[in-house]
């Protein structure tokens, strides 16, 4: 069974109703036959921006740093924490522990231009043998070893 790998943002569209749900959920059908995987990366992703979303909301958060104070008082919201989890186990997601270098990631950084989180994403990837990945960031195309679908 070949794999793919799912990004932050297509498990985003999917958790929250966006312009992009309909397109991630098809992009999950598309590729029910695959096995899914995703990093620990992605969940840290995953969870920060669905936190801060949720605070948003109810209007909580005034300032860059707000976030981090509100979640020192009152932690990540079980709602967001249990959908994360759910979504995961759903969707028979495998959450792949990253095993990346430094330098190769600092050079990947320096060459293919990358934000540092987008480069553990991709030399995960590698390390793994996967060579799809799902995701609306435009960025991966310029890795090489990646087929970034849509």
């Amino acid at each position: 069974m070949s794999s793919v790998f799912i990004d932050t943002n297509v498990f985003y569209n999917i958790l929250f109703k966006t312009n992009l749900t309909r397109t991630a959920r098809k992009l999950l059908e598309e590729f029910e036959d695959k096995k899914f995987y995703t990093s620990l990366t992605v969940v840290n992703e995953l969870l920060y921006i669905a936190t801060r979303k949720y605070y948003q909301a109810k209007g909580e958060i005034r300032g860059s740093y707000s976030l981090r104070r509100i979640i020192a008082v009152k932690g990540y919201p079980e709602l967001i924490i249990e959908g994360v989890r759910r979504l995961l186990e759903d969707l028979e997601v495998e959450v792949l522990v990253e095993d990346v270098e430094y330098k190769e990631m600092m050079n990947i950084v320096a060459h293919l231009k990358l934000l540092p989180s987008d480069a553990v994403i991709a030399l995960t990837c590698k390390h793994y043998s996967i060579d799809t990945i799902l995701t609306f960031d435009e960025d991966f195309k310029r890795v090489p070893w990646l087929k970034v679908v849509p």
